[in-house]
């Protein structure tokens, strides 16, 4: 019967050193999704979705002048449970020039970006038309 018992333990070692492990720091996915940067006048407009969250979250907003960095933080945003889309709004614009944003979770250490944009600089042009004399609204004769 020990002969029996020590083919089992050994078997049992076997498969537990061959089974894929799996630990409590890895995930289904990624924490953030469509993270992206949209330009506009003299601002920068962030977006992310963050779906099924099980707690919540603090991710720092990165800005550079360059991919490569240095990063400097701007702000952190707090992520909760229950909401799912998420945006920031950097005007802290300096001259123009195209920036670099990154989203990094703080207490993962999940990166995600960089997205760049280069924010517009002059008021966006309008399809706005001047009504005409013989419109409707100016026939009030």
């Amino acid at each position: 019967m020990t002969r029996y018992a020590m083919f089992f333990l050994t078997l049992l070692l076997f498969v537990a050193l061959l089974a894929p492990q799996t630990s409590m720091s890895q995930k289904a996915g990624p924490t953030i999704v469509n993270f992206g940067a949209r330009p506009l006048y003299r601002a920068v407009k962030l977006t992310w979705q963050a779906p099924n969250l099980e707690k919540q979250l603090s991710v720092q907003i990165l800005r550079s002048d360059t991919e490569a960095g240095p990063y400097k933080e701007l702000d952190v945003v707090t992520l909760a449970p229950g909401k799912e889309n998420y945006d920031y709004i950097d005007k802290s614009m300096g001259t123009e020039s195209k920036y670099y944003y990154k989203a990094v979770i703080k207490e993962t250490g999940e990166s995600f970006g960089p997205d760049d944009v280069r924010p517009l600089f002059s008021p966006p042009a309008t399809q706005f038309q001047p009504p005409k004399q013989n419109d409707s609204v100016l026939a009030l004769r």
